[in-house]
Parts: structure tokens; sequence; C-alpha cells
């Protein structure tokens, strides 16, 4: 057992503590409180005091693509959604499994020298899942499904879901779980999307789908045209795929199909009705915000305050690096505070990017909160500013450069040299 200690503890759960400190007992947490109350209640124990500091639980990025990091600056944003989508798709076609390895492998580097400890990748290869397992990172890893023939939909499934068995199999022995990606409403036939439910459903597994991302996904699934039926699926080579059921909404689609629940994580969700809304709240699916992507391909502002009038778990998600600057969710919190201009407090900000990812990946009973009983999951920063209000501090001036170290299950994935 040891003890950390800095100027500030943020718990998260409870409100900071000045001059705090936690147990850590193997990977657990233990014990939270005021620095002298622990060190007179465990004498003799390791101490590390990391002095003007700050201690939180670590950061949830609840939606990545690591290997799309081999498009880095790569893929443009161009006059529209379908448009960004054609260019990801053709130049996808010239990666290789190692220019893949190495994007996933500099992902992660970025993500735990930030402060992020648990991740949700959707991945379309595998690639992603032995680099995240080799990492020590909490996180779910989500295999992506796509095809829109229904007479083909068996087939199509093959593939990814023997991989998908073979990857729990593996999962079973560290912090990462596995997920099942179908991709969207408009790339997923109605009998795939049902086999991947079932399989779901089988193996236990999570779920994310892309939904409601862009006014070309509204209009395809409203009336079957647009450029979704016109440009993306000829040049997919689905041009002769007829549309799936009409008239309806992404979220309503996906609803008819049974897929809402409570694992399952809607990524964007930037164009809902009022009814789709409902139906979230209803049915317990959880929401991924990726604000800097929606604002790249230009699809618009998600609902954020009617989703959390509604209670709708919402975690914070960078998206991939072909439509996201960085994979840092400290550059994602501000650009949602300002997206989102008055919407939040800091320490509301802060919640949503560590306990909020938790629940929307469906892992709040054991990260997300620094309290007795969870995962020693968290991050140091160091505080330049010792008067600064710590949540304040955190939403203007935290970055790579003011991390300490980050720990997952009380073992250091990332940590300054010299420290």
């Amino acid at each position: 057992m040891r003890i950390l200690a800095a100027r500030y503890l943020l718990p998260v759960s409870q409100p900071a503590i000045r001059d705090g400190a936690l147990l850590i007992d193997g990977s657990r947490i233990r014990a939270v409180g005021p620095r002298a109350a622990l060190k007179k209640g465990h004498p003799g124990l390791k101490w590390q005091d990391l002095g003007e500091a700050i201690l939180l639980p670590g950061l949830v990025n609840v939606h990545t693509h690591l290997e799309l990091g081999a498009l880095r600056e790569q893929v443009p944003s161009g006059p529209s959604f379908v448009e960004w989508v054609l260019s990801l798709v053709e130049r996808k076609q010239n990666l290789s499994w190692e220019m893949y390895t190495k994007a996933v492998e500099e992902g992660i580097a970025e993500l735990v020298r930030t402060g992020t400890t648990c991740v949700g990748d959707v991945t379309s290869t595998g690639v992603s899942f032995p680099g995240l397992k080799k990492s020590g990172l909490r996180g779910v890893v989500y295999r992506e499904v796509i095809g829109l023939d229904d007479s083909r939909a068996e087939g199509i499934a093959e593939m990814p879901f023997a991989h998908l068995t073979a990857m729990q199999e593996e999962a079973r022995r560290g912090p990462l779980e596995v997920g099942i990606s179908p991709h969207a409403p408009y790339s997923v036939s109605p009998r795939l999307f049902l086999l991947c439910r079932q399989l779901q459903q089988r193996l236990g597994l999570k779920a994310t789908v892309h939904t409601a991302e862009s006014g070309a996904e509204i209009e395809y699934l409203r009336s079957g045209a647009g450029e979704i039926r016109t440009r993306l699926l000829p040049a997919t080579g689905w041009g002769d795929v007829l549309p799936p059921i009409l008239g309806t909404t992404p979220v309503g689609y996906l609803h008819g199909l049974g897929l809402l629940d409570s694992k399952c994580l809607l990524v964007h969700a930037v164009h809902l009705t009022g009814e789709d809304l409902e139906l979230l709240a209803q049915n317990g699916a959880t929401v991924a915000h990726c604000p800097r992507s929606n604002a790249y391909l230009g699809v618009g502002r998600a609902p954020l305050k009617a989703l959390r009038d509604l209670k709708v778990p919402v975690g914070l998600g960078t998206d991939s690096l072909a439509s996201s600057e960085s994979l840092s969710l400290w550059d994602e919190i501000r650009f949602a505070n300002q997206a989102h201009s008055g919407l939040l407090s800091p320490a509301e900000w802060i919640t949503m990017a560590t306990s909020g990812g938790a629940q929307a990946l469906g892992l709040d009973r054991e990260t997300g909160t620094l309290e007795p009983g969870k995962r020693a999951d968290l991050v140091a920063l160091s505080l330049d500013e010792p008067g600064a209000d710590p949540n304040e501090y955190l939403l203007h001036e935290a970055g790579p450069e003011k991390v300490l170290l980050t720990l997952v299950d009380g073992k250091p994935v990332y940590e300054r040299q010299g420290l």
C-alpha cells in the first residue's frame, strides 16, 4: 500500500480536498481524504507527495479511431460530410498494417501523456486491440461492422464476428472490454444490424453506433435521397442497394431494431428531435459528444443542454485524427466550453470528462471518480498557480506539459522524467 498526496485532490464524487491524499492498495483506492488524516491513520506507509499539483480521476475519451491517426492532416474538411467520407475511404486504401500499427502506438502515447486512462476505440481492422492491451489502458475496443446488402449479411459478418470472439477471450485477462460497432444507419443493413444485436446479446458486448451525425444522414433515412444515396453508396460499391425503412430518424430506426439500451453508445447525436431525445432517455442509451469533429465536418452542434436536462449520460470524445487536431481531452473540454458558452461550470466539464465518460462507456463502477473501492485510475497535473480554483485552472490551463503522472490500476502508464 502507498499514499499519494497533492495540494488538491479532486475526487469528482465530492468537492475538492485541499492538501488531499489517497491510499492505493494494489489496483484499488482504499481511502481518500485530507493528507493529515491519512498520514495519522496509516503510519509507516510509503508516501509520494507531489506538492503543488492536482490529483483527479484519469480522463475518459469515449470515442476514438486510433488507427486513423495514419491519416492525420491528410483528410481535409470538405464542402460536405459526404465529401469528407469519400476522401477518407479513398485514402484508407493506401494504408498498410504497419501504418495502422504505428498510428495506434502514437495515439496511445498521446492519450497517456495528456492524462487519459480510459478510452472507447472503434477499429475496422482490429489493430488497436493488441496495442491498447499492451499499454495497460482501460477501455472498450469496438470492432466495426459495415455492410448494406441484406442478402450478404451473414457473409459480411463472418470475419468481424470471429475476430470479436477471439478479442473477448483475450480481454478476460485485463482492463479492456470488447464491443461491437455497427457503423451507422446509412452503412449497415437491417439484417446486419440484427445479427450484430444477436451477437452482442449472446456475448454480453457493449455497442456503439455513429448516429444522427449529419444532415445527409437525416435526409437518407427520411426519404432515401441526397448525397448518401447519389454519391457515397455508388462510390463504395453499394449503389444498387435499396434504402432501409424510410420516414424515420436514425434514432427511431435504431429503436425499431431494438438496439437502444444502456449498453448502446450513440456517437455524435447532433440532429435529434424531441422524440429522439425521449427515446434515448427512456431506453438508457448514452452519447459520445465530439464537438471538435462536429465543427470540423460542419455537421452542427449536439443539443447538449437537452440531453443533460433529460439526464442522458454524455461523455466527451476526440474522434479520430482525421477530423480532430489532437487526442487531448483537455483540448476537447476547452472547445466544448466555448461552443456551449455558459452552459456548464468548470467543475461540470471536468465531471463530464471523467465520471461522465465512465458512465457513457458503462464503466462507472470501476473508474471515473476517486473513492474507496474504485480502480486507481488517476492523473496528476502540476499547479503553477497555487491560489487558483483547481477546476478553473484545469479548464483553462491543463495540457500535456502539465501532466506529471498517469496511473491505471495503480500502475504508471506515463511518468514525467525526473518526477
